[in-house]
């Protein structure tokens, strides 16, 4: 099952790489998701050939200041949550918060200045968290652009 993914995957990028994305860049308007899927190719095989990992969720969006997912994390497992931005950002973050009650409440967040940003999740219990990205900065002359989720566990 796990290969059957992957290869759907490199199919679709390959697809998209080779025929969407030349439409794109022809006509100029900057709009193609080709960058930041080649860069996900890039992660997904490192997670799951390099670190032997599970990927069990990913996403893809337009950025221009911050967006936030819900995802129940369970306990037992330790997650890892990466997020990429393309070339227009230059310092992507990531937070993550637990919720309690009627409450979210931050338990991991990246400080790094980069276009990614990791955190390590491990839930005492099975429950509700909010991964909130974030752009702080991005390259001049651009206002958004497009990131990439991936959340992994052993």
């Amino acid at each position: 099952m796990r290969m059957k993914i992957k290869i759907f995957i490199v199919a679709v990028v390959v697809f998209w790489v080779e025929i969407v994305s030349p439409v794109s860049a022809q006509t100029g308007n900057g709009t193609s998701m080709a960058p930041i899927i080649r860069d996900a190719v890039d992660y997904i095989n490192y997670i799951e050939d390099d670190l032997n990992q599970e990927i069990v969720r990913i996403e893809f969006d337009i950025l221009q200041s911050s967006k936030s997912t819900i995802r129940t994390l369970s306990s037992g497992y330790r997650y890892g949550i990466v997020a990429f931005g393309d070339y227009r950002m230059a310092d992507i973050d990531v937070k993550v918060y637990q919720k309690l009650g009627s409450s979210w409440v931050l338990k991991e967040y990246d400080t790094d200045t980069d276009k990614s940003a990791m955190v390590v999740v491990q839930p005492s219990y099975t429950g509700e968290y909010k991964i909130e990205i974030s752009c702080y900065k991005f390259h001049n002359g651009y206002t958004g652009g497009h990131y990439g989720l991936i959340i992994f566990h052993e």
